[in-house]
């Protein structure tokens, strides 16, 4: 064969050898940049949805805030429908659990996201049909929204309601223009001093050094009291006086006792006495 043919051969070796390394490389690194691994057991679990918004295959799947798998595959079966997800961990579904389709961001896109269930809850058998929530539509919710702003602004416009009122209504504007304008004065009466209230806020604080002055009397006159000074504070601390105090009371109450058991025969005898 001659030298020309050879190496032909040679370059078309190469070249294929080349190839064929690179697409080993692109495999490899799809599958690290997937984040698969292929020899790892998987978890399938299957859930029905009268709707999914947009849900498809190779979204990823949540669990307490937690990647564990991905969607693969979802669709229609007896208008319903079946999506089935492989998990990396295993699920127990219990009493109280809730699938959902969400938003995997502002931009766009999906995910599922699984709740177990609380704590301490029956778990469902594994035949169980596990029911997925309705998805919230963030279009149609604002759609809804900007439907009721519309309907405001229509009503404001024909005067109903307490805001189109005050500006349809000429009458409950000057009485609202009135009111506005008393608060005026009432500011203006405060700010140059006037009344109780302005006395108080003016720029001349005599009233204020009078409740300061005051107030430090009374924190003076409760130490004195605190500290057993004065009649009042020994009242208060000297336990001898209560004492006493307390005796007294019970020799008067011993008194009037002794009043009433004698007052019979004191009302007897003078009615007796008083006949002769």
């Amino acid at each position: 064969m001659p030298d020309k043919y050879k190496k032909d051969i040679s370059i078309e070796v190469l070249v294929g050898l080349f190839m064929f390394i690179v697409l080993i490389a692109l495999g490899v690194f799809t599958i690290v940049l997937s984040r698969q691994n292929f020899l790892q057991k998987k978890y399938p679990i299957k859930v029905v949805f009268t709707e999914v918004g947009g849900l498809r295959e190779g979204d990823h799947v949540f669990l307490r805030g937690t990647q564990v798998g991905v969607v693969k595959s979802t669709h229609l079966e007896d208008n319903v429908v079946v999506v089935q997800a492989d998990l990396d961990v295993p699920t127990n579904f219990r009493e109280g659990y809730k699938v959902e389709v969400m938003a995997s961001s502002m931009l766009g896109g999906k995910l599922l996201k699984i709740y177990e269930g609380p704590q301490g809850t029956p778990v469902l058998p594994p035949s169980a049909v596990i029911l997925g929530e309705k998805p919230i539509d963030i279009l149609e919710e604002l759609g809804v929204a900007v439907s009721g702003i519309k309907g405001m602004a229509e009503d404001v416009a024909a005067g109903e309601g307490t805001l189109g009122k005050l500006i349809k209504d000429d009458e409950m504007y000057e009485e609202l223009k009135g009111t506005m304008k008393n608060l005026h004065l009432v500011s203006d009466r405060l700010a140059n001093g006037e009344g109780t209230l302005g006395k108080l806020l003016s720029e001349d604080d005599q009233l204020y050094q009078d409740v300061q002055a005051s107030a430090a009397n009374i924190r003076s006159i409760t130490e004195k009291i605190d500290a057993g000074g004065g009649t009042i504070g020994r009242l208060v601390e000297d336990d001898q006086i209560y004492v006493e105090a307390q005796k007294l009371l019970e020799e008067l109450r011993a008194a009037i006792d002794d009043m009433r058991e004698t007052s019979p025969v004191t009302t007897f005898s003078t009615i007796f006495f008083g006949a002769f």
